[in-house]
């Protein structure tokens, strides 16, 4: 198979976690509305709890009017999010990328799916073949490679050092969730709509320790 030698931008390639942000901001919101309702009636506790309710909100509310153009759609998230509808059926949730690499012909291989599925391999936007390869992809050890057509794929990260240090302090300060690195961190495939941190987050995380020093 021809490969081109020069690499896809990267934002043709990816698609838009649109729908992974709008349920975990929903999740994030239920979770801080069930700690407003432990809070004391009065105290800055509460306020606290309430600037953080705002904030979700706001975001949220960003998202759906950018991003989701039918105007029943919206309707029906917005009842999720305040009165834990069940949540709406689109826009359609993205299959997660599991590994993205380039060649040193520099070829972009990725690879995509769910957990107990068959993986898409894509390589310059082009479906390659499917596979059944979740163990060698669950490392959380860089670097990690992938063999496709006899050819090697070195793992890179495009998520920014602002959102990889976001993630970070996340998991090691206990901070809030960093929504505004949301889509990047989604549509990197470091983490899930649950805000977790997957294989391929883990790798990226120590890929960053590992430069640090």
């Amino acid at each position: 198979m021809a490969r081109s030698k020069e690499k896809l931008p990267r934002d043709l390639l990816k698609p838009l976690p649109r729908r992974e942000e709008l349920e975990a901001l929903a999740r994030h919101y239920h979770h801080i509305q069930n700690e407003h309702k432990r809070a004391p009636l009065e105290g800055s506790m509460r306020r606290r709890i309430e600037e953080r309710l705002l904030d979700v909100r706001q975001r949220f509310d960003r998202l759906l009017e950018e991003w989701v153009p039918e105007e029943e759609l919206r309707r029906v998230w917005w009842e999720h999010l305040h009165y834990r509808a069940p949540v709406p059926s689109g826009p359609p949730a993205i299959r997660p990328l599991v590994f993205y690499g380039v060649t040193d012909a520099g070829s972009v291989v990725e690879v995509r799916g769910k957990k107990d599925e068959e993986l898409e391999v894509r390589v310059d936007g082009a479906l390659t073949e499917r596979v059944v390869a979740e163990k060698d992809l669950s490392s959380v050890t860089p670097p990690l490679s992938f063999r496709v057509d006899g050819i090697e794929a070195h793992e890179t990260f495009t998520a920014s050092p602002e959102a990889l240090d976001a993630l970070a302090d996340f998991l090691d300060d206990g901070k809030p969730p960093p929504w505004d690195h949301a889509s990047e961190l989604l549509s990197d495939g470091l983490i899930d709509a649950h805000f977790a941190v997957t294989p391929r987050g883990r790798r990226a995380l120590a890929s960053r320790q590992i430069a640090q020093g």
